[in-house]
């Protein structure tokens, strides 16, 4: 029976704080040495795959661990042999390179926001208004293939600048009330911002006054924030054990 790795915990951990259960539904168990707790739960696999299921219940102990204590999360699907391991390989041997990061993240906590155009058919229209070139293209009463794809490439062009000025104001805006940020991948077209933010814990609820700010000041943007996490972009431990 190997050890699933949830997080690290800085001090000792009373088990009546994590009451959430790791994958396969067992439950969690601490592993002390040196100061240091590591959070883990019984497991028979060696790997787990990217499932939602899975990942809810790599998160949820660590979530909870949050709300009590100072915590590193361990990247998904990082198993240990035994607990003697967990302990002399994971917790003594990187114990330096935990207390770092402790010390560097000490009090944070992870708060992510998703930016988005909610009515597409008005942002293309903004676009086509504004340009000049467009409008040249729409006052024709047919368009050659070339032109179409010429018309195409323009509104990509033009829909992707929009987005890089729009996003750009509303990072510069949260990075002045954050310690660090961390850009993600944009999922489809409407999408304009995807980031994690680094910031006090304690000061979620300014945080959330500087997104309402920001709803007031751009009109045709959705926002969504949603945290604190724990440090998931920021910190993502990895174990080799091999």
């Amino acid at each position: 029976m190997g050890k699933y790795l949830h997080c690290i915990v800085k001090g000792k951990v009373h088990p009546s704080k994590i009451s959430a259960k790791g994958l396969d539904g067992r439950d969690i168990s601490v592993i002390t040495q040196g100061g240091l707790s590591c959070l883990v739960s019984d497991t028979s696999c060696d790997h787990y795959p990217l499932w939602r299921e899975h990942i809810i219940a790599h998160q949820r102990p660590i979530e909870q661990a949050m709300k009590h204590y100072d915590v590193l999360p361990f990247s998904f699907s990082n198993i240990a042999n035994t607990g003697d391991q967990v302990r002399e390989k994971v917790l003594k041997e990187r114990k330096d390179e935990f207390e770092e990061l402790f010390q560097k993240f000490k009090g944070k906590t992870e708060v992510g926001v998703k930016a988005l155009w909610p009515d597409m058919q008005s942002v293309f229209k903004e676009i086509a208004k504004n340009s000049s070139e467009l409008q040249r293209f729409k006052k024709r009463s047919r368009l050659t293939y070339q032109q179409q794809m010429a018309a195409g490439e323009l509104v990509e062009k033009l829909l992707k600048q929009k987005r890089n000025e729009q996003a750009r104001k509303i990072l510069e805006k949260l990075k002045v009330f954050t310690d660090d940020c961390k850009e993600s991948k944009l999922i489809g077209k409407n999408m304009v911002v995807n980031a994690a933010f680094l910031i006090d814990k304690g000061k979620e609820m300014e945080f959330s006054r500087k997104i309402k700010e920001l709803m007031q000041e751009h009109k045709d943007i959705k926002f969504n924030s949603s945290g604190p996490f724990p440090l998931y972009n920021f910190v993502s431990l990895e174990i080799s054990l091999v």
